[in-house]
């Protein structure tokens, strides 16, 4: 009887033995989980201090001078490391900042005599824009013998950079027809400058008197008012909208001096969005097709590349305005589109002078 008492009481004590087992058994997992992850965190936070610089030369370097990783492709994330590295080098050994801002990496510009390319080649293709838009296109017009720019405040501080950039071309702020669009409405080259109709006569007046006197101003009315559309022309040649009035094409062949030939761009009648041309080469709509490029190659007697700028945006001509020298693009241009831009446009190895 009583032999029987003990197994039952036994047996009772089995669950709450359990429970503790089982209690016992998570806490340990627990703790291991805990202690697994300390270890890791303690050397990863030693990697850490290890990969980064340390000592005077780092102390040297102010904040401001560090360039910023705004980099769009694995190329430019791999040249931010050389930049880097190469200001605090200079300057541990020289006492001064040579180095690119935050802004003139993000905009792609040489600084200090420190060049892009591996070659020494200057980088022509820069990043800007105007206000808060990436679509520099609509609000600029840019050619061998001045620059266009929308009267705006939003747009003094280009300017100002374009006056550096540019010293030996006008860089002229004017609004056409009381609109800021002007790289939307004229169309010109470094012999002549085409503006709509509605342009008043005080806006005529001031690109006559700041522009160079060999560029030729006049103005074209006809249905398709938004010239910069419908017309895309260098110093030698122009494509223009298929149904662009004949008194209106032999207007654009005297006024700019160029060859004119009505075409299409991917199936689409505006040529001046799709397409941006200068003396050596051209962008033109990612969707253009391999045999419609060597029809315009051939036509033109230039190197097109099909591509696309502000991240995929196929309107080129919105976002990108070039000459023979230089080009702008909006901030949103990856380094891959840059590449394309560079090899379509064909720019000379050493800056313009």
């Amino acid at each position: 009887m009583e032999h029987s008492k003990a197994v039952i009481s036994l047996l009772s004590l089995i669950p709450q033995m359990y429970k503790l087992a089982y209690k016992l058994w998570t806490g340990t997992r627990i703790f291991s989980s805990a202690f697994t992850s300390l270890c890791v965190y303690t050397f990863a936070t030693i990697l850490t201090m290890s990969a980064e610089p340390t000592g005077e030369l780092e102390q040297q370097i102010e904040p401001e001078v560090v360039p910023t990783r705004n980099y769009t492709c694995t190329w430019e994330k791999n040249r931010w490391w050389y930049i880097a590295r190469y200001s605090k080098d200079y300057k541990y050994c020289y006492g001064n900042t040579q180095d690119l801002s935050a802004q003139a990496f993000r905009t792609r510009r040489s600084h200090s005599g420190y060049v892009w390319e591996t070659q020494k080649k200057w980088t022509q293709a820069l990043r800007t824009s105007i206000g808060n838009s990436d679509d520099v296109g609509a609000f600029l017009n840019l050619t061998n013998s001045y620059l266009l720019v929308c009267d705006e405040e939003e747009s003094d501080n280009f300017c100002k950079v374009a006056q550096d950039d540019l010293p030996d071309i006008p860089v002229v702020k004017t609004s056409l027809a009381g609109c800021r669009v002007i790289g939307r409405m004229c169309v010109g080259n470094k012999n002549g400058l085409i503006v709509p109709e509605t342009t008043s006569d005080i806006e005529l007046q001031h690109l006559k008197r700041e522009l160079p006197d060999s560029v030729e101003v006049r103005t074209l009315e006809d249905r398709l008012s938004a010239l910069g559309n419908v017309i895309v022309c260098n110093d030698h040649v122009a494509l223009v909208h298929p149904d662009l009035d004949k008194e209106s094409e032999e207007i654009v062949a005297d006024t700019l001096k160029v060859e004119v030939f009505r075409h299409l761009i991917a199936n689409n009648s505006l040529v001046g969005s799709y397409c941006v041309i200068n003396n050596h080469g051209g962008l033109v709509h990612i969707d253009a097709s391999k045999t419609e490029l060597e029809d315009l190659s051939s036509l033109l007697q230039l190197q097109l590349i099909a591509g696309t700028v502000n991240g995929g945006n196929k309107t080129v001509a919105s976002g990108l305005v070039a000459n023979d020298c230089i080009a702008y693009a909006g901030m949103k241009t990856t380094g891959k589109e840059f590449v394309s831009i560079e090899t379509a446009l064909h720019f000379p190895i050493h800056k313009c002078s």
